[in-house]
């Protein structure tokens, strides 16, 4: 049987006492009983992992545009890319303290996996549809869609699968090749100049930055905006246009939309070497 219909290894109340816990600190918390739990959310992510590679590689020619694993998703590559992870102690201690009236039990992307491709935002929606079908099938009791294409979240772009299972809760993201990029080089952002950046769209964010980050924070939410024009002009010219019937204007269209795509992606590099160099230099 799939990890996926299995229930946890642990009762829910020690899950949920362990969560509290962590809330505080960690007091409390028992080495046995994390490891216990990060073993079964490893499990979950193992198989969401198995299973999105499965998909991938099964539909690449037909939605995703592609046939191969890539680390690297650029806008014309035709390239995926699949990952997982169990969130780590901190980043988990840190959610806690930030939803105070969630539980461990009930925090959807302990479990967290992504599928990152080169695709147009039709093509996203679609591949979606098809997740929701597929994790039915491997024993979803609940299939959410989130879409965070709108950019108010802290510029943050793509569409989540809030997945409940027999084993638990788990998270899917799939994002589009900037989405994915930019997502990358804001996480870097949130390592140097604090994590509080990802929460700048909540009522209740608390954090400051230096005049310097801010302006580079806010570069990033430009681009962010960038994106989401960028893509909405990509879907149209390559999903409702054949590229044959493309008249003069839409044409046009096409080549400064591709420009600007081009513009981003040398930004968003550039400052990616900058953050690389500034961990760096933290390091001696």
């Amino acid at each position: 049987m799939s990890v996926l219909r299995e229930k946890p290894p642990m009762p829910k109340n020690r899950i949920h006492k362990m969560g509290s816990a962590l809330r505080e600190g960690g007091v409390g918390v028992t080495p046995d009983d994390w490891e216990a739990y990060l073993l079964h959310q490893t499990e979950i992510v193992g198989e969401l992992v198995k299973q999105l590679g499965d998909f991938a590689e099964s539909n690449s020619e037909v939605l995703l545009g592609g046939e191969t694993m890539e680390k690297n998703i650029v806008p014309g590559s035709g390239a995926y890319m699949v990952s997982g992870r169990p969130k780590t102690i901190i980043s988990l201690k840190e959610k806690l303290r930030h939803r105070q009236e969630t539980p461990l039990e009930r925090i959807q992307d302990v479990a967290g996996t992504r599928l990152d491709c080169d695709v147009t935002l039709t093509q996203q929606r679609r591949i979606v549809d098809e997740l929701c079908d597929l994790f039915t099938e491997c024993g979803a009791t609940r299939v959410d869609i989130k879409d965070l294409r709108d950019g108010s979240h802290s510029g943050y772009r793509a569409i989540h699968l809030h997945l409940r299972f027999p084993a638990g809760f788990a998270e899917v993201q799939v994002r589009t090749a900037l989405q994915s990029h930019w997502a990358n080089v804001y996480e870097s952002a949130a390592d140097i100049f604090g994590r509080h950046i990802r929460y700048l769209h909540e009522d209740n964010y608390q954090g400051s930055l230096s005049p310097e980050e801010e302006i580079i924070v806010k570069l990033l939410h430009v681009l962010s905006k960038y994106i989401s024009q960028v893509e909405k002009e990509r879907d149209e010219c390559l999903s409702v246009y054949p590229s044959d019937d493309l008249d003069y204007n839409m044409r046009h269209r096409q080549k400064i939309a591709f420009e600007l795509e081009s513009d981003i992606q040398t930004t968003l590099d550039e400052l990616e070497e900058l953050f690389r160099k500034v961990r760096g230099s933290r390091r001696k």
